[in-house]
């Protein structure tokens, strides 16, 4: 998580240039080879103001993961409908939005940095947002969000790596699709073992 300072422009307009500078540089380098001396310099800063801001160049990505998060929990809080068809369709909305950045990102390997921050950030969403209709456990609903977020993880790679690429009205289809199949498939399992 990027440091937290609080309403300072300078630090935003700082923030802003590293991200723009790592994404260029990413959009011709190996992400691992990347340094923070080669950020800063790009940049037009001192490695003193990127530790002011970030304790690495994953916290950069994770900054850019963030604001694509708030945009989705902003959209998702304006549903009155929460089925994962929804869900899927308000996912993809977002996505779509973000595609170059995301397509990047994914071509280095690095969307396990997005599902990290999911996994951080969707919990306390759903306590508030779900969390007091649900009648299962903690555990049960943390087990639940881990499994549904590598799902969604999974499914967008597909999608960014599919060059027929989908709309999220496609997607949530294929959502509501799978989810038939999965409940028809555990229907036919108990069914066999009557």
């Amino acid at each position: 998580m990027p440091i937290q300072n609080k309403g300072n422009s300078k630090s935003n307009q700082s923030k802003h240039l590293m991200e723009d500078t790592l994404l260029k540089l990413m959009q011709t380098e190996n992400y691992q080879e990347i340094t923070i001396q080669e950020i800063t310099d790009n940049a037009g800063l001192s490695r003193r103001t990127f530790y002011r801001n970030y304790f690495s160049k994953d916290e950069v990505l994770k900054g850019c993961f963030y604001k694509i998060w708030l945009e989705y929990e902003s959209l998702i809080r304006q549903q009155s409908d929460l089925t994962l068809p929804t869900i899927a369709k308000v996912f993809f909305i977002v996505m779509q939005k973000h595609l170059d950045f995301l397509a990047l990102v994914n071509r280095h390997q690095m969307l396990p940095l997005f599902l990290a921050k999911v996994d951080e950030l969707l919990p306390p969403v759903f306590d508030e947002v779900k969390g007091e209709k649900m009648s299962f456990s903690k555990e049960t609903i943390q087990y639940a969000l881990t499994f549904s977020t590598g799902g969604f993880m999974r499914i967008l790679i597909l999608w960014l790596n599919d060059r027929t690429r989908k709309s999220p009205e496609e997607m949530a289809i294929i959502v509501k699709d799978f989810i038939s199949i999965c409940n028809y498939q555990n229907f036919k399992v108990y069914e066999n073992d009557r």
